[in-house]
């Protein structure tokens, strides 16, 4: 057998000294269990060789779900965070299989006391069993490193079945790139349905909560500054790379404790495509411009963020007009952060970056 009775008491008396640690709280504290099931999106001709596949898998996830009255007042939601652990077998030989460590937070909204939902963002780390090789695996065209970056957007609906258990239905859209550093890196997109049965592991009841105006929120606009910088290859198997700097400011308005809003202009150079346009004798730019809208979510020290942005200078048609940007803000003190972003034309990532910023606030309060 798997697993055999020892190991399955010992894991259920693991989750009884958990349990009592945890005692009374104003959390929600629950253990989690989920399959998933779903197919590979072929999202070009590169990577059609991976069209029919149908992963499956298993995720293991923790998280804590905040019912008390000013966290409620403060993000108007029920904010819920956490950690999972996913393995994945790609139904493919050429893909392979992947473990995934990830964050997400969900936004969650009480349609009544039993039943909740909420819309799921995650990102975190893959690792990949099989990468592209010129001999050994050489059909691989959607990932070329043993570790890539993985991000996850889907809708969660959890039905409360009694004091300890909920059933969870999530519709995912799965992501998997190592964000430009190395060719070939089409990257994996895969949406899938998951079922799984979470557990409560602490006594906390949860109380619905009422939205008071009376509640005074601290709030801010925010301006930026900063710089970025990433390197790139010209064609699949150099060795050499290309310098891609850029800069940006951007103006943010914070919306509740756990949202804000804003706009962003962008400028970077992409010396890898001047490289590559000296080499086919090409005259054409490699500067891009842009504006975006963005949001973010407000996390403490850290702030995960999103970015829709449309090109007002462009080198040539191989691009498209528009971008999408996922990234991770550490903030070092109260003005000066740290982080980094992937950034993507449709499925296909451009370059992943590592990134400073200078934050200037004009906190206020707001009732």
């Amino acid at each position: 057998m798997l697993f055999n009775k020892g190991i399955i008491k010992s894991f259920f008396f693991l989750l009884l000294l958990v349990s009592r640690n945890l005692g009374k709280s104003q959390n929600l504290a629950n253990l989690g269990l989920s399959s998933h099931y779903g197919f590979i999106f072929a999202h070009s001709k590169d990577v059609e060789n991976t069209s029919g596949s149908r992963p499956i898998g298993l995720a293991l996830e923790y998280s804590k779900l905040k019912f008390d009255s000013a966290s409620f007042n403060l993000a108007r939601c029920y904010p819920n965070t956490g950690f999972s652990l996913i393995y994945f077998n790609y139904d493919n030989k050429v893909l392979g299989h992947s473990a995934t460590c990830s964050y997400f937070l969900e936004p969650t909204f009480a349609l009544s006391k039993k039943l909740f939902f909420a819309p799921r963002g995650a990102f975190g780390l893959s690792f990949l069993t099989n990468p592209y090789h010129p001999t050994k695996n050489p059909k691989n065209n959607s990932y070329s490193l043993p570790v890539s970056v993985f991000l996850q957007v889907g809708l969660t609906f959890n039905c409360k079945l009694n004091r300890r258990f909920n059933l969870m239905l999530t519709s995912n859209y799965m992501h998997i790139s190592n964000g430009g550093i190395k060719d070939p890196n089409k990257g994996i997109n895969w949406p899938t349905a998951s079922l799984g049965l979470n557990y409560q592991l602490n006594n906390a009841e949860f109380k619905k909560q009422s939205y008071h105006n009376s509640k005074i929120t601290k709030s801010f606009n925010r301006f930026d500054i900063g710089i970025y910088s990433s390197s790139k290859i010209v064609a699949k198997g150099d060795k050499q790379r290309y310098f891609v700097p850029g800069v940006f400011v951007s103006y943010f308005r914070q919306l509740n404790n756990l949202h804000s809003v804003g706009l962003v202009s962008d400028f970077h150079l992409d010396y890898s495509l001047a490289e590559k346009q000296r080499r086919n004798a090409e005259v054409q730019r490699f500067q891009f411009a842009s504006f975006a809208i963005g949001h973010e979510f407000l996390m403490g020290k850290f702030t995960f963020w999103q970015q829709i942005g449309y090109y007002y200078i462009q080198p040539d048609e191989r691009f498209i007009n528009w971008y999408h940007r996922w990234g991770l803000n550490y903030n070092l003190t109260k003005n000066i952060a740290i982080g980094g972003s992937v950034k993507a034309h449709l499925h296909v990532a451009h370059f992943a970056d590592l990134r400073l910023t200078y934050q200037i606030f004009n906190s206020r309060s707001k009732k």
